[in-house]
């Protein structure tokens, strides 16, 4: 068997890769995840013509920009054609989502194909496509994360070849992160002291640190010059006050405190072996090969660990915690491998120049990783479970130095693979989180933002309603609020403007939704739609925003479900 794989390998491995492509798209159209809804009501809502930073109050809108043009492919050329195929809107963006990552996917396989790790192209690229952030459609991470990707991949062909063309690709790709991800404007600026600081050592990259500065800066010209056309700069200014996250229940050094404790609780799990090793070695000789194998195991044991703590609540939160510990341990064997002459990575390609070697090719990926983490983990009230989903080009960094040679990490390759594919292919986002998998029963929906996509008995009843309520009472002139923004399908399913800030607007624990009608009261809601059903509803009856709502909007003008339709 060992013989036959050898010897069939390349043909084993394209089969894994169509058996994963063919298995994302048959199984696309399962399960709904309340932030996917969310961040498309967000991005829409500026399609249908709020004004950025000014109608719109989410600190996430930015990535609407790169959102439009699938929006409006869709309504304005697509939907008569595909709609009565069955494809309703979110099953269109998931598909288009897994051709875009498909793309980047195959670009990562012909990026690695020119360096030293060749062998290992195909597989990493097949893990990268497997691999998704959150959920499997557009969202400020995976925009932020396609972009990162891009730039990786241009800094190696820049390595590769010393063509300064690759670092305005690399500002390309940055600002790409930037739309999707708004703090992630802090990138350039680490990239660029990082940059210096090469400069400084040696290295001749001072015309590539101007031309990637130069492209980032023109971008960003544009962007504001587009801003200013549309919003007007002046009025952005005047409302950038209420720009911020409402949902942040701690002051920011007390997250960040939690954040950086709980990078060094990983770091002490990570290295526990590894202090073990250098104990060992004192007494006795530990080769590397079998090092290596006792990390895979390790690895292994601590991802069936994590899942079987709490099995209801198994998401793809685990499998990043399992990254985090590759994370870590990513310098420890890049130290190892490269300070060895005996080792297979002394090299990773034939670069035209010679001042570039392989550490800091290898590095390179390491802190583009590392920066994006401390980046998110700023910005985010999610803790590490989101800011540790930037650790996956680390993954796929481990993935191609375990590919050459075996080196012991052929267990953990494979275990990374398999855990991709389940968490691809198997575990659906559904709901708010938790374990939820394809084999659930589900019903199609037939009508509206969801058509063709297959919901479970929770999320189909809830989705119907609502689209029967807003179809039979809310017109494309009116202005609607949803309550609890992201609890429902409502601004997918209806035509109608957003009398909202932000569709993630939480009117149960704060009043920023009378701030926002008090200085935009042009968007004032003319239909309030209430989730009785929310777990969020008793909050809200004691709520400023409820007295105000229930006293200026009090007739009832529809019920379906556990929905209720008010009026003024």
């Amino acid at each position: 068997m060992g013989e036959f794989i050898r010897n069939n390998k390349k043909m084993l491995m394209g089969l894994l890769g169509c058996i994963a492509v063919i298995w994302s798209f048959y199984f696309i159209d399962k399960g709904f995840f309340m932030d996917e809804a969310g961040v498309l009501s967000i991005y829409r809502g500026i399609y249908q013509g709020k004004r950025m930073f000014v109608d719109e109050w989410g600190y996430i809108q930015s990535g609407s920009i790169l959102a439009y043009p699938i929006f409006a492919l869709y309504y304005n050329f697509l939907e008569p054609l595909i709609y009565p195929l069955g494809i309703g809107f979110i099953l269109y963006t998931r598909i288009l989502y897994q051709l875009v990552r498909l793309i980047i996917a195959i670009f990562i396989y012909a990026t690695i194909r020119k360096t030293h790790y060749k062998d290992g192209a195909l597989l990493t690229a097949i893990v990268y496509y497997m691999l998704f952030i959150s959920y499997r459609n557009f969202s400020y991470k995976s925009f932020c994360e396609f972009g990162i990707a891009l730039f990786i991949c241009f800094g190696i062909r820049y390595f590769l070849t010393e063509n300064n063309i690759y670092f305005s690709l690399m500002g390309i790709a940055t600002c790409i992160s930037i739309l999707g991800y708004p703090t992630m404007i802090l990138f350039p600026f680490v990239f660029v002291i990082a940059m210096l600081v090469m400069q400084r050592k040696g290295f001749k990259i001072g015309k590539g640190i101007v031309i990637y500065t130069v492209t980032c800066f023109t971008i960003g010209g544009l962007v504001l010059g587009f801003l200013q056309v549309t919003s007007g700069l002046t009025n952005i200014l005047s409302q950038f006050q209420y720009m911020e996250d409402s949902d942040y229940s701690e002051p920011s050094y007390i997250r960040m405190g939690k954040m950086v404790a709980s990078y060094l609780i990983f770091f002490a799990t990570a290295y526990l072996p590894i202090i073990l090793f250098a104990v060992i070695r004192k007494y006795r000789y530990l080769s590397k090969s079998l090092e290596y194998r006792i990390l895979s195991i390790y690895w292994i044991i601590f991802m069936v660990g994590i899942c079987l703590i709490r099995v209801e609540s198994i998401s793809n939160s685990r499998f990043v915690y399992a990254s985090l510990i590759i994370f870590w341990w990513y310098l420890y064997i890049v130290k190892e491998n490269t300070n060895s002459e005996k080792t297979e990575y002394t090299t990773i390609g034939k670069f035209s120049l010679p001042q570039f070697q392989e550490k800091e090719i290898l590095y390179f990926v390491f802190w583009v990783s590392l920066a994006c983490q401390l980046i998110w983990a700023f910005s985010t009230n999610q803790g590490i479970a989101v800011s540790g989903l930037m650790s996956y080009p680390v993954v796929l960094a481990m993935i191609c130095i375990a590919d050459v040679g075996g080196k012991g990490f052929d267990v953990l390759k494979w275990a990374v693979t398999m855990t991709s594919f389940f968490f691809m292919g198997i575990w659906v986002a559904e709901s708010n989180g938790g374990y939820n998998d394809i084999f659930e029963h589900r019903t199609y929906v037939t009508e509206g933002a969801y058509r063709g996509i297959a919901l479970d008995d929770t999320d189909y009843p809830m989705n119907q309603a609502c689209y029967d309520l807003l179809t039979e009472n809310v017109t494309e002139d009116d202005y609607l609020l949803v309550t609890f923004g992201s609890n429902s399908t409502a601004y997918l399913n209806t035509d109608a403007h957003q009398g909202v800030g932000s569709a993630y607007t939480r009117t149960h624990i704060n009043d920023r939704l009378l701030q926002y009608w008090e200085l935009n009261p042009e968007n004032k809601a003319d239909y309030v739609l209430i989730d009785t059903a929310s777990p969020k509803y008793e909050v809200f009856q004691d709520s400023a925003s409820a007295e105000y709502i229930y006293e200026e909007y009090p007739t009832v003008v529809d019920e379906e479900g556990s929905f209720i339709l008010l009026g003024r």
